[in-house]
Formats: structure tokens, C-alpha cells, sequence
């Protein structure tokens, strides 16, 4: 049964075989699980976040120097989308699926021109002497032309592991609360009420009639005006509503567990009391133990696979964090002082062009330049 067309059952039955998958979602794939809010949510941020941050690529000398190359064709030219697009489907790979699966073409220089990514469920594997082997299509494929980064690596296991199958019970219970939430809402949009006629009974084509009047104004957010034999009590809600309620933002804070999200983020709860008092300390927190992972995960495979030795692919993530004017322009001096970055680079790192004659190139400390120690130039 096709998992975008969920099946019609008797009205408000809240079952699994309402949503067109079985009991134990067997079938559950990455669209599905997209259809889940905080799943969606948590894809999309992590997704975003690596896909747009800026991106470098160096040849690394054997004295430590650094010096820039362009991007690899590959990353820098994908066929079909953008440097951005492209790496954004690597990333929904991983946190969908079992892994990213990229099939390569090279070129005359030996190293892949493209990296196409496909779906990975067309990839499997096994274990053959210790070493993983893989079919696409049912079709063996040459390792050296395939790239594939696993979600998450087992021992013993040729392909990651799925967060959507390993928790798939998790974004089940997520799915038919969030339905069910959706056919509450639509059912009982305003809380139970009682409007009663005290003096007299009254036949139930009126009663029909001063229910809809009533439901209308309310609804519209509007008074409800009756006369003095009518009593109006708002009954609240039951508390097995509540508890059902509550738990759609339980399954929010399970599904950010799985991804390493900040709950609050998907509309979970942090469980503490700790707080984060500014934005540059939410934006390290989510880098740190979300985005960081991700990203040395990819710029190791990439590096590997998609240009020649010594080069490496690296994430800028300090493009992420913002902090105040004063904050970023005391640590630029610091860095300055202590000869991390020259003026040239720090003047990059707000679009401002280089100085002239090279006077911004010395990484010497400034206190030895102070000193005469070593020339600015």
C-alpha cells in the first residue's frame, strides 16, 4: 500500500492501518518520515545549516602551510543543482536513511568530475572477509565508482544504520498523535460547552439552530448574546484530551534525542532549567553537539574520495556564529595580538579588500612587531 496514500477507514478510528503503513512501519521511508512535524523540522534545520555553510579546500604543505585550491568539480559544479542543493541531499541521506550513496564519473585527471546522488535504498551490502561489498539495483558496483558515507557504522555491518527504521516505532506514535491532534482540532475546534434554555424544553430543530448560532460567533471570536433564561457553561477539557495533547511535545523531545537536537528547537522540552542567555551561545551549543559531528563525518569521505592527497575539503563553521560588534572585534585583536590570523584575513571575515603592498600578510604577534622583532610587512 503506497505510503502517500493513506488509506480511508471508518471515520476518527486512530489506528496504524489508518495511515497507510503497517502496525510495526516496516515500510517507512524518508517521506515518510518527513510527514512527521518535528522529524521534518529537525531534517530540515541540521540539512540547511550544512549545506549552506561556506566551504574551503587546501593543500595542506608538509611545514603546516596551508594554501587554498579551487573547490573539486564535483562540489563546485554539480550536475543538475547547485554546490548547495547538492550538498543539501547528501545530508537528508544521512539523516533519513542508512547512509549517502553517490555515484561517481571521473575524468581525465583520474578524480571524480560528479557525485550524483541517489536514493540509498538501491544500495545494499554485505560482509565479505572483513570487507564490505555492495550491488546497486541488485548489480554489483566498483568501489570506484561508488561513494558511500554511512549514517551510523556497526561493526560486522556493510551498510549505517536508519534512524527512520531503527526508531521507527518513535515516528509512528509521533504520526497518529499528530493526526489524531488534526482530527481533534477539526471536531472539536471550540471546548466543550453546554447552552441551556431554563425555563422551558425546547424542540431540536431550535436547539440545532442556537447550537450553530453559537458555535459561529464563538468561532469567529465574536460574543454569544441570549436572553435571561439562558444558562452557558464552558466544560473543561478532559483530561485524557490533555495527557493526549502533551504527548505530541513528549515525541518532539524523543525525536530531537535521535537527531541530537536542542528540543526546544522542534518544539520539544529541554527537561532542565538550564538556559542560554544569548544567541552565540544557542548557535555553539546546536554547532557543537549537532552540526559538528555531521561535518567531519562529510569533509572526511569527501576529502577522501573527491580530490587528491594533500588536499582536504573543510566547513567554515565560525560563519554561523554571531556575536555582538564589540565581542567580535575584541576577538579579532586577541587573534591579532597572538598571531592566529594576519590583518588581510581579518579584514576577509567582514568583506573588507586586503591592504595594500602585502602590509597586512605578517602573522608575527604584535608585541614583537611592537618591539622590532619582526617587520609588519
Amino acid at each position: 500500500m503506497s505510503l502517500l496514500r493513506p488509506a480511508r477507514v471508518e471515520a476518527r478510528g486512530i489506528t496504524a492501518d489508518s495511515f497507510g503503513w503497517s502496525s510495526d512501519y516496516e515500510s517507512w521511508d524518508a517521506q515518510s518520515v518527513l510527514t512527521v512535524v518535528p522529524a521534518y523540522a529537525s531534517v530540515k534545520i541540521i540539512s540547511e545549516t550544512l549545506s549552506t555553510l561556506p566551504l574551503d579546500q587546501a593543500t595542506q604543505r608538509p611545514d603546516g602551510t596551508k594554501s587554498p585550491v579551487p573547490l573539486a568539480p564535483a562540489i563546485a559544479s554539480p550536475a543538475g543543482t547547485t554546490t548547495i542543493g547538492w550538498m543539501q541531499r547528501l545530508a537528508v541521506s544521512l539523516l533519513t536513511n542508512h547512509g549517502a550513496v553517490g555515484l561517481l564519473s571521473e575524468g581525465g585527471t583520474g578524480w571524480p568530475t560528479s557525485c550524483t546522488w541517489v536514493n540509498p535504498t538501491r544500495l545494499t551490502g554485505e560482509m565479505q572477509g572483513g570487507l564490505p561489498r555492495y550491488k546497486l539495483d541488485g548489480v554489483d558496483i566498483p568501489s570506484e565508482r561508488l561513494l558511500y558515507i554511512p549514517s551510523m557504522e556497526v561493526p560486522g555491518k556493510a551498510l549505517g544504520l536508519s534512524p527512520v527504521q531503527y526508531f521507527r516505532d518513535t515516528f509512528g506514535a509521533a504520526r497518529e498523535a499528530q493526526r489524531a491532534n488534526r482530527d481533534w482540532s477539526e471536531n472539536r475546534a471550540v471546548p466543550g460547552v453546554t447552552l441551556q434554555e431554563t425555563n422551558k424544553e425546547i424542540d431540536p430543530v431550535t436547539a440545532e439552530a442556537m447550537s450553530d448560532r453559537a458555535s459561529d460567533r464563538i468561532r469567529n471570536g465574536k460574543p454569544f448574546v441570549y436572553g435571561n433564561n439562558w444558562k452557558f457553561d464552558v466544560i473543561q477539557m478532559p483530561a485524557g484530551d490533555i495527557a493526549f495533547l502533551d504527548s505530541i511535545k513528549a515525541n518532539a523531545t524523543q525525536i530531537a534525542a535521535i537527531y541530537n537536537m536542542p528540543p526546544e528547537m522542534i518544539g520539544g522540552e529541554t527537561g532542565n532549567s538550564l538556559t542560554y542567555a544569548t544567541v552565540e551561545q544557542n548557535t555553539l551549543k546546536f554547532l557543537q553537539f549537532t552540526v559538528r559531528p555531521w561535518v567531519v563525518k562529510i569533509e572526511e569521505a569527501l576529502s577522501l574520495r573527491l580530490m587528491p592527497r594533500p588536499q582536504r575539503l573543510k566547513f567554515n563553521m565560525d560563519a554561523l556564529i554571531r556575536s555582538d560588534t564589540k565581542t567580535r572585534y575584541d576577538v579579532y585583536r586577541i587573534m591579532r595580538e597572538i598571531g592566529i590570523r594576519n590583518n588581510d584575513e581579518l579584514r576577509d571575515l567582514d568583506d573588507l579588500p586586503p591592504l595594500p603592498d602585502g602590509q597586512g600578510q605578517s602573522y608575527a604577534p604584535l608585541a614583537l612587531i611592537q618591539k622590532g622583532g619582526a617587520s609588519n610587512a
